[in-house]
């Protein structure tokens, strides 16, 4: 009689959009680091190539398959990376599809049928911003899947799908977003003086994640006298030119660093004095858990997923989104007050020990690709009868 020793691991293949720091990128990290090779072998397939976390993934241990998709769907370009994906996915007996994006979404869909014997596995991980067309393909990307995971229970899906989606929130590593003894160095290796307040974020720059929002409540800031205060954003995106052309015209620009992408998040953050989630729609942040791990004291816009995470006033401050005065009257609020500062942070921390864990989110996950993969098993390819999701918090090995 066999024993779980003989069994292979089951191939599972993630698709990614672009490897970039974004929250959705970062926690694909998590699971490669976490995600029990005994029981899977991940392989990364990324909708375009290059992007700042492609060495992380690989020093993982984890192949990379970039496909290199060029900007327009409808193209020869878009089935030249449906036909290598399957390609890849049938030389490599892939068992599990999990994608992120309906981009990489419809392209994991179309090769996934070709390769034939694939379970799917749909990720929602912020509210949908796109219109019109694009919005209905981010729809059936995801009513496509057999399984889908959200990361709130505010992005899961109305009617059927609904009943097959498990909500698994974000996790981080609390060994790596951990509080740092003294802010000084990192202060000092952004070329800032120890007596500097630092407000920070990190988030891709488009018009979802808020950011000029953020600048403007800076600019009130240093009009009430907080000339103390620097603003470091972390991420890239389509919007950094136009955000840096807003500082300007602000009168800030000399006090905002824009660090672009980083896959060492969490020496920046080190240097904060005040994290802030500025966005206008959200999933459940990553950046968001990993400024609470670090024990930092949080101002952030009460929208999606974020008041699932955060209880106003006890482990992080809520505002409106797109209300500067609000946002810097929270910021001032911390700023000013030490011991409300410290009290945030110490309860931020507990928050994502207690409840976001990174390890925590790993297993749940294996228990989800684990219900999937059996029922393919069952089913021969076809569409076999999955465990049903509300039944996942009952299992031993999601603890």
């Amino acid at each position: 009689m066999s024993s779980s020793l003989d069994i292979a691991p089951r191939p599972i293949a993630f698709f990614s959009p672009e490897l970039v720091s974004g929250g959705t990128q970062r926690h694909l990290l998590e699971v490669l680091k976490l995600i029990d090779r005994a029981r899977f072998a991940p392989l990364v397939i990324a909708a375009k190539s290059g992007g700042p976390l492609g060495k992380a993934v690989r020093a993982a241990d984890v192949e990379l398959v970039e496909l290199d998709l060029g900007p327009a769907m409808v193209s020869r370009d878009f089935f030249r990376c449906v036909h290598k994906a399957a390609r890849t996915l049938r030389a490599r007996r892939v068992e599990i599809v999990q994608y992120f994006e309906w981009r990489s979404g419809m392209i994991a869909l179309m090769a996934a049928r070709r390769a034939g014997g694939c379970r799917i596995v749909a990720a929602r991980r912020s509210v949908p911003k796109e219109r019109g067309a694009q919005r209905m393909l981010a729809e059936l990307a995801v009513r496509a899947a057999d399984r889908i995971v959200v990361n709130a229970e505010v992005l899961r899906p109305s009617g059927r799908a609904g009943r097959r989606t498990d909500v698994i929130p974000s996790g981080v590593d609390t060994d790596v977003f951990r509080p740092k003894d003294s802010g000084v160095g990192a202060k000092a290796r952004l070329g800032l003086s120890a007596d500097r307040l630092v407000i920070g974020t990190v988030g891709r720059l488009e018009p979802r994640k808020g950011t000029a929002t953020l600048l403007a409540a800076v600019a009130a800031l240093r009009a009430e006298g907080r000339h103390d205060v620097t603003l470091v954003v972390v991420g890239d995106g389509p919007l950094r030119a136009e955000l840096i052309l807003e500082a300007t015209r602000l009168g800030i620009a000399p006090h905002v660093q824009w660090l672009g992408d980083l896959a060492a998040v969490s020496t920046v953050l080190a240097a904060l004095d005040v994290f802030v989630l500025p966005s206008r729609t959200e999933g459940m942040s990553n950046a968001l858990l990993e400024g609470m791990a670090m024990a930092l004291p949080v101002v952030a816009t009460a929208v999606g997923g974020t008041p699932e995470v955060i209880s106003d006033g006890q482990s992080g401050l809520l505002v409106p989104a797109d209300n500067p005065s609000a946002m810097a009257a929270a910021i001032g609020r911390v700023l000013d007050d030490a011991a409300c500062a410290a009290r945030l942070g110490a309860a931020a921390r507990h928050t994502v020990e207690e409840r976001y864990g990174a390890r925590s989110m790993v297993r749940r996950l294996e228990a989800v690709y684990a219900a999937v993969a059996s029922a393919g098993d069952v089913a021969a390819g076809g569409r076999g009868a999955l465990l049903p999701a509300r039944n996942l918090d009952s299992l031993k090995e999601c603890r």
